[in-house]
């Protein structure tokens, strides 16, 4: 299954293999596309409610057919679900939806109890002999694949989905009368509505109470030691910062505790201008003592040195479980040391920045914005790096986008609001 993750112990070997250039061998085979922009097979499939579904019958009244490709036992697959589930409910009227499991041991009854329990809303069923998984020619699933009203299959989607937002870009895509001839789209388009996030110095992941003692953990063969925080309460309000040339939208925060996957985005608490996640920590019991969080630029990326790899564990047992682990997965020498919790550095601007960019996080120019307060309202304009500077006394200022040049577009109902401190923001408007 793809999945860029490896899951506990597994994990734990992705990361460091990674991080030592030697992880070749975790490296998923690059998906199958050859079906794209072809007519995709007719197929019969019964659903849980005994309705029949039928690929060219569903286009007689459809605009586009998704088919989901799933099992019982697989995690990614309930992740999604809710979210595949939010659109059937928006978008049944144009686009026809099935989900079919490829596990031959799942029988109609266990998919109708698993639907059930789960509260799925899309239609679900079974893929008689592995057929559509075995044309597409997939490692694993979920797979997701969308026919256009053509027949033609036009998009592929070989993970889970993290959000309802990313499956409606996609259905957007086949929809409306200016979609004319088939057009295949070959990966999720980017979210293009007008939003703001708050940036720092650089990138930090790290529990908000500082209280907490912090160990670094030296691995054989790694740079730079990894840092692991021993967390003795239930749960621990992990923040996160991102630097002004990051592109927020697509990062993602991991933790294997409860395998979430998380945009960063959807952790801002705009009052407080902060990204925020409550981690929970394992209970007495549980097989793993140890949590591995995250910081990716992307879910669809493999590691990078940008990427923050951090762990979090109850006491001194779990982190020496920990470099135990570590050790044996990958027969190298492992050791730890308490470090000196320093506070992040404060580099906090002496103004409000703002940096305008793009859907593709490119900085634009010219954009007006007005900085008001109940009583007057100041412009200022973005330069040719995108950035904006005002230095009025610290108040809470609303930010509102008057004027942005030629080509380019905003949400005129978006509202921004600044913190009563300086700071710094990216400001996302669209091209169209």
């Amino acid at each position: 299954m793809k999945n860029r993750f490896c899951k506990m112990m597994a994990l734990l070997t992705c990361m460091v293999m990674a991080l030592l250039a030697l992880c070749a061998g975790t490296a998923t085979a690059e998906k199958n596309t050859e079906f794209l922009g072809n007519p995709f097979p007719e197929f019969t499939a019964t659903d849980t409610e005994g309705k029949t579904f039928t690929l060219s019958e569903a286009l007689k009244d459809h605009e586009a057919v998704l088919v989901n490709l799933w099992a019982t036992w697989c995690g990614p697959c309930l992740m999604e679900f809710p979210f595949l589930s939010e659109v059937y409910q928006k978008y049944s009227d144009r686009v026809a939806f099935i989900a079919l499991s490829v596990e031959p041991k799942n029988t109609m009854e266990d998919i109708a109890e698993y639907r059930r329990e789960n509260n799925v809303a899309l239609p679900m069923g079974r893929d008689e002999g592995e057929e559509l998984y075995q044309y597409i020619r997939t490692d694993g699933i979920p797979d997701t694949v969308v026919i256009d009203r053509f027949g033609n299959a036009v998009f592929f989607h070989d993970s889970a989905f993290r959000s309802a937002g990313d499956v409606e870009r996609v259905l957007d895509t086949f929809l409306g009368d200016s979609y004319t001839k088939t057009t295949v789209l070959e990966s999720i388009p980017r979210d293009a509505s007008t939003q703001a996030f708050p940036v720092s110095a650089a990138r930090a992941l790290y529990p908000e109470d500082g209280n907490y003692k912090k160990a670094l953990i030296h691995v054989e063969g790694l740079k730079n030691p990894v840092a692991c925080w021993l967390i003795p309460d239930e749960s621990v309000l992990i923040r996160v910062e991102v630097a002004a040339d990051d592109d927020v939208p697509v990062m993602m925060y991991e933790e294997t505790y409860g395998e979430t996957d998380t945009y960063l985005k959807d952790m801002l608490d705009p009052k407080a201008g902060t990204y925020i996640y409550e981690q929970f920590m394992p209970k007495p019991g549980d097989e793993y003592q140890f949590v591995k969080i995250a910081l990716f630029d992307s879910a669809e990326e493999e590691v990078s040195e940008k990427d923050i790899i951090a762990y979090l564990v109850k006491d001194e047992d779990g982190l020496n479980a920990l470099v135990d682990a570590i050790k044996s997965e990958n027969n190298v020498e492992v050791s730890w040391e308490y470090a000196e919790e320093k506070a992040p550095a404060e580099n906090a601007p002496q103004a409000y920045i703002i940096h305008v960019v793009d859907q593709d996080n490119k900085p634009v120019g010219e954009v007006t914005v007005n900085f008001c307060t109940d009583l007057a309202c100041t412009p200022s304009e973005s330069d040719e790096s995108g950035t904006v500077t005002f230095t009025g006394a610290p108040d809470v200022y609303h930010v509102q986008i008057v004027d942005v040049p030629e080509g380019y577009s905003w949400d005129e109902s978006y509202d921004m609001y600044t913190t009563k401190e300086y700071g710094e923001w990216v400001l996302r408007v669209k091209k169209d």
